[in-house]
């Protein structure tokens, strides 16, 4: 039994050592895994809602629409071996704060009235709002709640 324990312990110590990179700081690694979109940006792209936009530049998620067009859902792009639990794969939509229910908003929100969106990765979306934001954290921060 103390053999058995003695190989999970080397085993983890080599998986932890292939995921850091000594290189590279935790902030680092954070930062990596955050996009952060301008308002310039977004209206430069010419896309008239925050949907459409989200759909042609965030290219970690898959969009999903009905057949007329109307939005149903988004969830997070991932390899064919991941281990997905019922309802993990959806990530976390905030609106100036507020948690998203309805992907039909999206398309209501129009693109210049929005400041920024930033699009967090699941480790670091789990740092910032806990467990249920797994698959990520897309946050739309809107001219009207930053006084812009």
């Amino acid at each position: 039994m103390r053999r058995y324990s003695s190989h999970i312990l080397v085993l983890s110590a080599a998986l932890l050592g292939a995921c850091v990179s000594p290189s590279r700081t935790p902030r680092e690694l954070a930062t990596n895994s955050t996009e952060t979109f301008t308002a310039e940006q977004i209206a430069r792209s010419g896309f008239t809602n925050a949907w459409d936009f989200l759909r042609a530049r965030a290219r970690r998620y898959d969009f999903y629409e009905d057949r007329y067009g109307r939005p149903r859902g988004i969830k997070t792009r991932r390899g064919r071996s991941t281990i997905n639990m019922a309802g993990s794969d959806m990530p976390m939509i905030l609106i100036d704060g507020a948690r998203l229910s309805d992907f039909t908003a999206l398309r209501d929100l129009p693109a210049d009235a929005i400041s920024s969106i930033e699009l967090m990765s699941g480790i670091t979306g789990t740092a910032a709002q806990g467990t249920n934001a797994a698959a990520g954290v897309i946050y739309i921060h809107t001219w009207e709640a930053s006084g812009g």
